[in-house]
């Protein structure tokens, strides 16, 4: 079943009073929503406790709750020690994610430093694949990681490499970020082909099954020649992508991804506008 849903909590959130992420489930469930992203962007630092207590509310208004690991991870490095600490970001964060009652983990693939970009990528791809073994032996296979397309050109995770990272594991989706995807390429979604064109080769790359429940992040974004520079909301109409020819798409196809809003402080009215747009499909 598709869901919509904001990442973190909006302006409007503490506008009215609210101070407690726990508070957050029946505001989105009164709103209409379905999901929520919990950040852990700087460290996972979240006790047992206060995790537990967080998911039983959200479990209670029946809305799914999924995690971003810390934004420095790094698969592609050269440093074992800074490898080890990627091994931490991702496993405290799967922890707290079962803490929350969740089933989704979100996690920065890494950038190529000074290494030649196909270098880093099999980097990476061996970090990968440990990093899955011990998901394995470490008990997580119920939970999903997904890896993101990323936002800067000098990052790895275009849409070709996160097909490449997601290939070959049951327990692996991709994150399509298309705000990310449109920043990274200047501009290069226009309308509902270049959306059409994302899914199929998403499809050709890893199936139906992937395809269907992908994890998605949306928001509009300012871009340089470099890729993305910062989010926006949906009331900017300079900067694209439009989640309009989106929804489109997603409905045609009959698509069912976990969609998290990354609104610049708009997040969980904007996550409203498209489940209202898809809605009326």
């Amino acid at each position: 079943m598709i869901k919509f849903g904001p990442s973190g909590s909006c302006e409007l959130f503490a506008m009215q009073g609210y101070t407690r992420t726990v508070q957050e489930a029946k505001w989105l469930a009164d709103m209409g929503l379905d999901c929520f992203e919990y950040s852990f962007g700087r460290g996972v630092r979240i006790t047992e406790k206060t995790a537990r207590e967080i998911g039983e509310e959200f479990k209670k208004y029946n809305i799914e709750f999924s995690v971003h690991a810390p934004y420095f991870i790094n698969l592609a490095t050269l440093e074992e020690d800074k490898a080890n600490n990627n091994h931490e970001y991702i496993f405290s964060s799967l922890k707290a994610l079962r803490e929350f009652g969740g089933k989704r983990c979100v996690f920065h693939p890494g950038s190529p430093l000074k290494a030649a970009r196909e270098d880093a990528m099999n980097v990476l791809m061996k970090r990968l694949d440990l990093v899955m073994q011990l998901k394995h032996d470490l008990g997580y296979d119920d939970l999903w990681l997904c890896a993101e397309t990323m936002g800067k050109k000098s990052q790895l995770g275009d849409l070709d490499e996160v097909i490449r990272m997601c290939k070959n594991y049951d327990t692996l989706l991709p994150c399509i970020d298309f705000g990310h995807l449109n920043a990274r390429d200047c501009g290069i979604i226009k309308g509902y082909d270049d959306y059409k064109m994302i899914i199929d080769k998403l499809a050709d790359g890893l199936g139906d099954f992937k395809t269907k429940n992908m994890h998605v992040h949306f928001s509009k974004i300012q871009y340089t020649d470099k890729g993305e520079l910062r989010h926006l909301t949906f009331e900017d109409e300079k900067y694209g992508p439009d989640y309009e020819p989106l929804m489109r798409v997603i409905s045609d196809y009959k698509l069912e991804p976990y969609i998290a809003c990354e609104s610049a402080g708009t997040q969980t009215l904007d996550a409203l506008k498209m489940k209202n747009y898809y809605k009326s499909l």
